[in-house]
Formats: C-alpha cells, structure tokens, sequence
C-alpha cells in the first residue's frame, strides 16, 4: 500500500477537524444523491479568510478523508482562493488516483465548502 493511501486511511479513520462550530457563519449539508454519502460543513470567516472551518457526516472513507484534508488545506486561506478549487487542485490535495465514482464522493467536500463560502458571502452583501 502506498504512503498517499495509508494518509487518506488515516484521514478517515481520525478525520481532523470533525464536529460543529456552534457560531458558525455558514452550515451547509450536501448529499450525494448517488450513493448517499452526506457531509455537513460549518465554516467562520474572519476578514475574508476562513478562520476555522469543521464537518460532521457519513459515507465513504473517501468522501470522509477528502473532507478532512480539504478542511485542513482551507484552514486560513482566503476565502477566493477556497472558491477557485477545482477538482485537479482537489486531486492534488488528496493525492491519490481516484475512479470517477469515487471522484464524485470526494468532489462531494469541495461543493460544500464552496457553497458554505457563497452563503456567507450573500449575507454579508444583503
């Protein structure tokens, strides 16, 4: 087994930066329809940035370790730069070779936060 898969293993199996952030400025739940892994961001910005940022969910050990090491990737960065991820970058985050099944599971984590981000940032608008 590779060392890339024995880190999204790790991540799965003790996934960072899991549980709720009770004042969040965002909460946004996905699901994927097609297969039914379900994650719950909870995001806090702080001029921009992405101060803290958590998730609770269920699934796939991919869709679970993605979630994880995109949390940790997102932790401080500014909230463009978060929202500018596409699924290549995502792949690189993870570091692994995935199917295209198992791209939607991780790509699942990449919506959420993008959402969560654009939710906050239409409130702050308003």
């Amino acid at each position: 087994m590779d060392l890339y898969r024995q880190d999204m293993i790790d991540h799965y199996q003790n996934p960072r930066n899991y549980g709720e952030i009770v004042d969040a400025d965002a909460i946004i739940e996905l699901e994927n329809s097609s297969c039914g892994d379900k994650i719950k961001l909870f995001v806090k910005l702080k001029k921009d940035k992405i101060d803290e940022i958590s998730f609770t969910g269920e699934g796939c050990a991919v869709a679970i370790a993605s979630a994880s090491k995109l949390t940790e990737y997102a932790k401080g960065k500014d909230i463009k730069q978060i929202q500018k991820l596409t699924t290549d970058d995502l792949l690189k985050i993870i570091k692994v070779e995935l199917t295209i099944s198992r791209i939607k599971c991780a790509n699942l984590s990449l919506q959420t936060i993008k959402k969560s981000i654009n939710s906050v940032d239409h409130k702050q608008k308003i």
